[in-house]
């Protein structure tokens, strides 16, 4: 006990001296010192009340077994993420794995076969959206919406009226479509915190589709209303922080959709939309300017996937010795200078980070972006889809399991080992 107090006099002394040295120097370092020990004190203490949801109970529970997990992680395991017991409703990449909704729970499921999170969820009709952070699941048709990260819930909400459809930016806000009593339908955006940001009911438009800017602040959405015989349909774009409402406004942007019904829209950047419709694929700016139109018969659309800066697009082919016909369009409105053309119709497609996957009976094939072969994968046998993710991977969906395909290193059979 002397030694420690000796020592803490010592210290005070020293310190004293030296901050008040003569030598501008010390007395420059001993302030630097100082305020670089409280500034950590301050930013350790931010961080705590920030980050909160990442030191609850569940949170450290899942923390520890993936850190137990990833410790026994060998080579063999690291190309199957097995799927949880029960009637998988759907299945979405997130993170590094695949998060499965079933009939009762939500799972993240990560490459070497075992769980990083799982959560009680009986949804009766599940969809799901995702950013690089952020999960957003609702149960289309009833109340409930749920936003996680990879670890932990962050909260779960009930609606007033039904949800029909729903997204999820990158800053984790969230836009949620209703079927609002009293109004043909509403949209109301959420913050990370569950904090309202923005609410439109409206008397005259049914909203199909709502989506949000990356960065949070815009929202696009695809409404239609009937005019006798005659099927009305726009695309309005809006701010978060605007108090307009976008029917009553001459002020917002809106466009012309010419009739034609959404099947898929997604913001390519944070200043042009990608809308993927029946008959027609447009990509616009937020301004109002349509940067790419291509017209198509209504039964001719194969298959689309939306990435953050690209949309794939198969369509039928024209010409006698193809089958399907896929382009790229970049959020510029800018095509693939030809299409690439196959003898085969696609059962899936996806594109991710400059590479694009195609799926044929049971062979995966990888294009560059400029649609030219880089691999192919074949002997996949009962695969259903398939993902393309970043960093030159792709996840093949099977009925009771999923396998990472890396671009380049292509895998052996999987009859043999029941995929």
């Amino acid at each position: 006990m002397t030694n420690k107090l000796n020592f803490a006099r010592h210290k005070s002394r020293r310190d004293y001296l030296i901050s008040n040295s003569p030598d501008p120097r010390l007395r420059m370092i001993y302030r630097i010192r100082h305020y670089t020990g409280w500034l950590l004190v301050i930013v350790s203490a931010l961080f705590l009340v920030l980050n909160l949801q990442l030191f609850t109970p569940t949170s450290l529970k899942n923390i520890r077994s993936s850190l137990k997990a990833a410790s026994r992680v060998s080579a063999g395991d690291t190309t199957v993420i097995s799927y949880p017991s029960g009637t998988n409703k759907c299945m979405l990449p997130f993170g590094n794995g695949l998060a499965i909704c079933s009939d009762k729970t939500l799972n993240f499921e990560l490459p070497s076969n075992y769980s990083q999170m799982e959560m009680n969820l009986s949804y009766a009709n599940p969809v799901m959206r995702a950013s690089n952070q952020y999960l957003l699941v609702f149960d289309r048709g009833a109340y409930r919406f749920t936003v996680t990260n990879t670890l932990s819930e962050l909260y779960s909400q009930t609606m007033q009226s039904p949800v029909t459809n729903a997204d999820i930016s990158a800053n984790g806000s969230v836009a949620i479509v209703t079927d609002e009593a009293g109004y043909k339908s509403a949209v109301t955006v959420y913050n990370i915190d569950n904090e309202q940001l923005y609410k439109w009911s409206s008397p005259d438009y049914y909203i199909m589709s709502a989506v949000l800017s990356p960065d949070g602040k815009r929202l696009a959405l695809f409404c239609f209303r009937q005019e006798g015989l005659t099927l009305v349909s726009k695309l309005f774009f809006t701010d978060i922080n605007s108090t307009e409402k976008p029917s009553e406004s001459e002020t917002i942007t809106n466009v012309d959709m010419n009739g034609s019904l959404v099947l898929g829209m997604k913001y390519l950047g944070n200043n042009t939309v990608c809308v993927v419709c029946d008959n027609a694929t447009y990509v616009v700016s937020r301004g109002g300017q349509i940067r790419y139109h291509t017209e198509y018969q209504a039964d001719s659309l194969i298959a689309f996937d939306l990435s953050d800066d690209c949309v794939a697009l198969a369509t039928e082919s024209y010409s006698q010795s193809s089958r399907a016909d896929i382009v790229l369009i970049n959020a510029r409105g800018t095509a693939s200078r030809n299409p690439l053309s196959l003898s085969t119709e696609p059962d899936s497609i996806s594109y991710c980070d400059g590479r694009l996957a195609v799926l044929t009976g049971d062979t995966v094939t990888f294009y560059s972006k400029s649609l030219r072969e880089i691999d192919q994968q074949t002997n996949l046998a009962g695969v259903s889809r398939v993902y393309m993710r970043s960093g030159g991977t792709a996840f093949a969906l099977f009925s009771s399991q999923a396998r990472v395909l890396n671009i380049g290193n292509p895998l052996k059979d999987l009859n043999s080992d029941g995929g």
